[in-house]
C-alpha cells in the first residue's frame, strides 16, 4: 500500500513540472508577440540613424515650430542629443544627465527610440 501514495505523489510532481513549463512556454510565447506588434507599431529607426526635428505633420501631436533660444540651432541640438546618446552607451551618466538639463531648459522634447526631437510652447515660470 506504500507504494501507491509513492506513485501518486510521483504522478503529481509530474503534473505540477510540466504545467509549470506550459506557463513558461504560454508566458514567453505572449511576450514575444507582446514585443513583435511593439516594434511592428513603433516603426523604430536603424542603429545609424540620426536625430531629426519633427512636427506636427509628422505625428508629433503637440509639436510648435518655434524658434530655438539664441546660439542654438537644429544641427546643434542634434549634436547634443548625439552626444547625450553616446555618453549613456559609454555609461557616463553624469555628461548625459547635464546634457538632458539643457534640453529640458530649452524645452526640448525627444524619443530615444525613434530618435526624434520636437519643441513645445514655452511655459513661463508666472503661474
Amino acid at each position: 500500500m506504500g507504494n501507491t501514495s509513492k506513485n501518486t505523489d510521483e504522478k503529481q510532481r509530474a503534473y505540477k513540472k510540466a504545467k509549470k513549463l506550459r506557463r513558461k512556454i504560454r508566458k514567453a510565447e505572449e511576450l514575444k508577440r507582446n514585443n513583435d506588434n511593439r516594434v511592428q507599431d513603433k516603426e523604430l529607426p536603424s542603429k545609424s540613424a540620426k536625430w531629426r526635428r519633427v512636427g506636427i505633420e509628422d505625428g508629433a501631436k503637440k509639436a510648435v515650430d518655434r524658434p530655438l533660444d539664441q546660439g542654438y540651432n537644429e544641427d546643434r541640438i542634434n549634436e547634443l542629443l548625439e552626444e547625450r546618446s553616446a555618453a549613456k552607451l559609454e555609461k557616463n551618466y553624469k555628461v548625459s544627465d547635464e546634457i538632458t538639463k539643457t534640453l529640458v531648459k530649452l524645452q526640448i522634447i525627444y524619443d530615444d527610440d525613434r530618435k526624434q526631437w520636437h519643441t513645445r510652447i514655452w511655459k513661463s515660470n508666472n503661474f
